[in-house]
This record gives structure tokens, sequence and C-alpha cells, in this order.
């Protein structure tokens, strides 16, 4: 297959080669990291904040790959990996929560709360991104269970519940956000009496605000613009996942909108599964986690994998971590997930 050069796959201007293959080993460094913290964890909060860092670390190595140029086909089922992490962090953070509660009873029992806080802008923006390709690459099972985790935070954001509508059976109706502008501006594009220019209208307005608005992400914002002694950066690359689910929800007609931060591309798979009757996954998924993966390929999802292909060859693997590839007399590396999770 003829692999065009890495300037005319990427998807953003800012990143080059030398600079993304920095910037991911760094961030598999970073969870390496992290995933050590756990065990040195002494109290429920700082566990919590290491669940929640091992979360955000993959998804950003997942924006990063897409900024990239990787194939959206080979990024679509890595999601489901990253709504575990996204999961795990609500479940420590249970803890936490029920925790507090018993220190601090003077401010009531201890009641179910997801982890993340709207009103904080890189709790909500993270959180949106997620949900948002989830939709648009019609993972199904994935947008039910971050909904799920989120049941808590249901009839308090407008753009949230315009996001789920299609997902859920009480559809609630709200025109305000938490964080209120720019949001609100692309919340009006479900507003226009089903006017689609004026929907597009308000997608283009948001677009022109979003990377303003994100001035204050503790993370990403101005990424590009620092680069660390070791020539990695925090740019994973600028994206408004949350307006291209709201053009795929309302299979707007996007030919005319070219901002650099809309995905375009992910909303043209996303239309593309959508006419062939196609999903990433479907809802109500309860089959236990399985997979293969070829030597030389990202990781599809965190877990211990093993292959034929060399002996005591069991190991744990990120999501997106690059599979072996042993070159012998087998013939072809192919790793499979192993059904009993954890070390031996």
């Amino acid at each position: 297959m003829d692999i065009k050069p890495f300037h005319i796959r990427r998807r953003q201007q800012f990143l080059t080669e030398e600079l993304y293959e920095k910037t991911r080993a760094n961030q598999f460094d970073l969870i390496r990291g992290g995933e050590r913290n756990i065990a040195l964890s002494d109290s429920a909060q700082e566990s919590a904040s290491v669940h929640h860092f091992l979360f955000l670390e993959p998804l950003w190595i997942w924006l990063l790959d897409y900024t990239a140029g990787v194939p959206i086909a080979e990024l679509a089922p890595r999601v489901a990996g990253l709504v575990d992490a996204f999961e795990k962090w609500n479940e420590v953070d249970q803890l936490y929560q029920q925790e507090a509660a018993k220190m601090f009873p003077e401010y009531g029992p201890y009641a179910y709360r997801g982890a993340p806080d709207f009103p904080i802008l890189s709790d909500y923006i993270d959180t949106l991104q997620l949900l948002s390709i989830a939709i648009v690459l019609r993972d199904r099972h994935s947008v039910e269970r971050i909904i799920h985790v989120l049941r808590s935070h249901r009839g308090e954001d407008g753009l949230f519940e315009t996001l789920i509508s299609a997902y859920v059976d009480d559809e609630q109706e709200i025109e305000t956000c938490v964080l209120g502008e720019p949001f609100e501006t692309l919340l009006q594009a479900y507003y226009t009496d089903d006017n689609a220019d004026l929907s597009r209208e308000a997608v283009e307005q948001y677009l022109k605000k979003w990377y303003p608005a994100m001035k204050y992400h503790p993370r990403w914002y101005d990424g590009h613009l620092h680069t660390s002694k070791d020539g990695s950066s925090a740019y994973y690359g600028y994206w408004a996942f949350e307006a291209a689910a709201v053009v795929f929800l309302l299979d707007l007609d996007d030919r005319v909108i070219n901002h650099m931060v809309y995905p375009k591309d992910l909303v043209a798979y996303g239309k593309q599964l959508r006419a062939e009757g196609r999903y990433t996954s479907l809802g109500d998924a309860a089959t236990p986690r399985t997979g293969r993966c070829e030597g030389g390929q990202p990781c599809p999802f965190a877990g211990w994998w093993f292959t034929p292909a060399q002996a005591d060859s069991r190991r744990h693997f990120a999501q997106g971590e690059v599979m072996p590839d042993f070159k012998g007399s087998w013939g072809a590396t192919i790793w499979q997930f192993d059904a009993e999770q954890g070390e031996a």
C-alpha cells in the first residue's frame, strides 16, 4: 500500500512528524508513570486524581493520532477503551466522594454524582469530546456507557441534552449551557425551526469562537507554541468534535464548512456508516471484551495480550501502543486478548 508522506496525511499543519513521534512516546511514558502511581496512592482522593489522569492521557493520544492522519477505521475501535478509562475514573471517584461524605457529614450524605464537573471548562470539553466522537462514529454502546456515568448531570446542560436526545427515552429541552458561550451558540443550531442554513450558520459561528474560548483549558491551549526539552509538546490537535456531532445528528450539509478545528472527514466517515447501516458498536453489549491485533499495529484497547508467535509473550499493553511483530518461522504475529486479565 502506498503510504502518503506525513505532511500530506496529517490533519492539521502544526504537527510535524518528529513532534508527533516524540509527543506520542512521551504520552506513553506518562501513562506508565501514572499506572505506577496507582499503587502509591495513599488516599481515595489521590487515587481518583491518578485515574482521571489515566483517562485523559489515552484520550489525548487518540486526538494526536487523529491529527497525525491515522485512518479513522483504525481509530474507531479504540473509543471503547477510552470509555473503559472514563468509567474507571468515575468508579474510583465515587469512593472518594463516599470518603468525603464520611469526613464532612455536615454537607450531607453521599449521593451519586458523576466524576466530571461541568462548571470546569476542561472537564466539560474533555467529556463532550469523548461523547461526540462516540456519537459520530456510531459507537452506540460507548455513548450509552457515557450517558450512564453522567446520569446525575441530566437536566443541567442544554448541549449535553441535545447530543444525547436520540439515545434516551426522557428527552429534555434546555436552552442554556452550564458554561454559557460559546456553547449556547452551538446549541442554537437546534432552534432554527428546521432551517438547515441557519443551523449551519450557528455551527460556523461556534467554530469561529471555539479556540479563543479554550484559553483556560489547563493542558493543551497554545500547546503548538511550546515544546519541551525532549521535543514533545502538549499539542494533540485542536478539534471541535461537539460541532461535528451536531452536524452529524442534524444531517447538515457541511460542504461549505472549512474551519481548521472542524473534523470534516470524521463526519463524512460517520455519515457513510449511517448510509450503509453500519455501527462501530450497537447498544446493550454485554459480551466480554475479546480481540486480536496484528503485529506492528496499535493496540485497540488496554489489557493483557499474548501471541503464539513468541514463548512467554503475555504482557500488558496500553491502548494505542504498537504491538511487536516477531519475525521468524511462525509466520504472521497475531496478538490475542487474554480472557483472564490481570497479572498471572
